[in-house]
């Protein structure tokens, strides 16, 4: 089975508003059921479950009866405190509910990266046939600097060599929990995707390629450039 993991538990402080952004409207159309969409229309997609804060699973669970009514294969279940506990959480329900095994394929992703397209779905699911864990990226274009306090660099690294990550990040469920279950509470959350859990346990990261509209919705202007995308 290959599963899409939605990660939507986030409060979304940073965008302003009285409701987290994955719940913001585009052209009519909240971000979460854009995101959803895209993985229940691909073909290679067995089911979406999308991990949510409890405090709003009932308003989420309102908006997936209303635009989506007809659907049986998504699904909600609770989210962490973070990230990597959230997906932990998704893969649970997914092995619980879903009967997934260890061997099965999640791809985990940003509820708020409304616009990931069906070819980095595609790609992310064949690269599992070759690697453990895979994400998308992009190539950074901008000159990037390193810096401890901010204030001054400290070095300034090749930028042919420095890519941003985005998701979907693919992996084996089986391989997921051997990682995040020998991690203490403190390596959990300073890791901020699941990665960065891979690498430092040793494992090599494939990347796939990522788009420059792949992305995520985290201050005020990403939303104005998210709405002229989605009237598009």
């Amino acid at each position: 089975m290959v599963i899409a993991g939605i990660v939507a538990g986030g409060s979304g402080t940073r965008m302003g508003g009285n409701i987290p952004k994955q719940f913001y409207e585009l052209n009519g159309k909240p971000v979460l059921i854009y995101t959803a969409e895209r993985f229940l229309n691909h073909g290679g997609i067995n089911a979406v479950i999308i991990g949510i804060n409890p405090e709003w699973e009932e308003y989420a669970r309102e908006l997936i009866n209303k635009h989506l009514p007809c659907c049986k294969n998504i699904f909600l279940t609770n989210g962490g405190s973070d990230r990597n506990e959230t997906v932990s959480l998704i893969i649970r329900f997914a092995q619980r509910v879903l009967g997934c095994a260890e061997n099965d394929v999640i791809l985990t992703h940003d509820a708020v990266r409304p616009f990931v397209t069906s070819r980095i779905i595609s790609d992310c699911i064949e690269a599992m046939s070759s690697c453990d864990i895979c994400t998308a990226v992009i190539p950074e274009t901008d000159t990037v600097v390193v810096s401890k306090d901010g204030g001054y660099a400290e070095s300034f690294p090749d930028r042919s060599s420095v890519f941003r990550v985005q998701t979907p990040q693919a992996l084996r469920i089986g391989s997921f929990n051997s990682v995040y279950e020998t991690l203490s509470a403190n390596e959990k959350k300073l890791a901020t995707d699941v990665c960065r859990l891979y690498s430092s346990n040793g494992y090599n990261v494939k990347l796939i390629d990522g788009d420059i509209t792949n992305i995520k919705l985290t201050y005020p202007h990403d939303y104005s450039f998210a709405e002229f995308l989605a009237k598009q």
